[in-house]
């Protein structure tokens, strides 16, 4: 049985919608009216290609299916997180590297019965499929209840871990009450121009990480970046936005590239005292989310897979403690 964009719509978490591209089908986190934005002259730094990957997307149903398979077509832009990565009743059941392999088929065979079934897509790549296939039933599954937005960068995107499916952010998916929808862009930061709200998703919750871009006096300097003014605006049309809604600030992770000690700590402390100058607003200490442990990052700035289960398991237990 061959599964329609309307039924792969119904299946797909972490979206705002589908759209029929060339023959494939794109799965969108952004809505209609950012996609149109960002193809502007106003929305630059390569962020326009980055908001098309697939990051905290996932199909996710039940079926008695002993075969799925699609083909697909990606972008290959980084060397990890390019997985496709199914998991049958919450456990990793198999990986797809799609490196060196960016049009092709896959195909996963399954074991006998009807089973919970999630597919994760690559979190750093434009990946399209067709020809989705089951050979059994299939039955949708419900989001949770609670939507969760989250505007991050590259961190958010899922670079640095291993696979797909162990990104922070499709972590908390699986074990937290949320229904995410991941708005994280790679080299992103805070800009308050970019900010709009969604038609397609209304978030009851709002979870902000940004700030580990741009904050060396160098970067600011090169583009004329004003780092603190940034964060102030920034939180200004949030709260425009959103004036009511929850929200959960992260100040930034733990790094070892390109450290400058002390004005990263300055840049913790803007980040805090600005955002929590609005009411409803939480901040986590990011560094308190994951070690000061090398083993925690892939490359001095991105989590390793290691370190982005620190990360998710500790703000799962955070939110918790606040009740947010």
């Amino acid at each position: 049985m061959k599964l329609t964009i309307k039924t792969l719509e119904k299946l797909a978490k972490g979206i705002t919608y589908l759209a029929q591209e060339n023959g494939y089908i794109a799965f969108y986190r952004y809505g209609k009216r950012q996609i149109e934005y960002m193809a502007g002259a106003e929305f630059d730094h390569g962020w326009r290609n980055w908001a098309k990957f697939t990051d905290g997307i996932r199909l996710e149903f039940k079926t008695d299916s002993k075969n799925i398979s699609f083909d697909y077509i990606a972008s290959n832009m980084h060397e990890r997180s390019n997985t496709v990565d199914i998991y049958i009743e919450n456990e990793l059941y198999c990986v797809y590297k799609i490196e060196d392999k960016l049009k092709g088929n896959v195909h996963f065979t399954l074991p006998e019965g009807e089973k919970l079934v999630a597919i994760y897509l690559p979190c750093e790549s434009i990946f399209k499929i067709k020809n989705f296939t089951l050979d059994g039933n299939y039955k949708s599954v419900k989001d949770k209840r609670d939507k969760l937005l989250v505007i991050g960068d590259s961190i958010t995107q899922g670079a640095g871990p291993e696979f797909a499916s162990a990104s922070y952010i499709n972590i908390l998916s699986r074990e937290s009450k949320f229904n995410i929808l991941d708005q994280g862009i790679g080299g992103y930061r805070y800009e308050a121009k970019d900010l709009m709200k969604i038609e397609e998703f209304v978030p009851d919750r709002i979870m902000i990480a940004l700030g580990t871009n741009y904050y060396d006096i160098g970067s600011c300097e090169r583009c004329g970046y004003d780092y603190k003014k940034a964060v102030e605006e920034f939180y200004e049309k949030l709260n425009q936005l959103y004036p009511s809604t929850p929200k959960l600030v992260i100040t930034p992770l733990y790094r070892t590239r390109d450290l400058e000690a002390e004005r990263f700590e300055w840049c913790r402390e803007v980040i805090k005292n600005e955002s929590l100058k609005y009411p409803n607003t939480v901040v986590a200490d990011g560094a308190k989310l994951m070690p000061n442990d090398p083993v925690c990052l892939s490359d001095g700035v991105h989590p390793s897979t290691y370190g982005s289960i620190m990360i998710a398991k500790n703000l799962i237990k955070f939110m918790k403690e606040i009740k947010f």
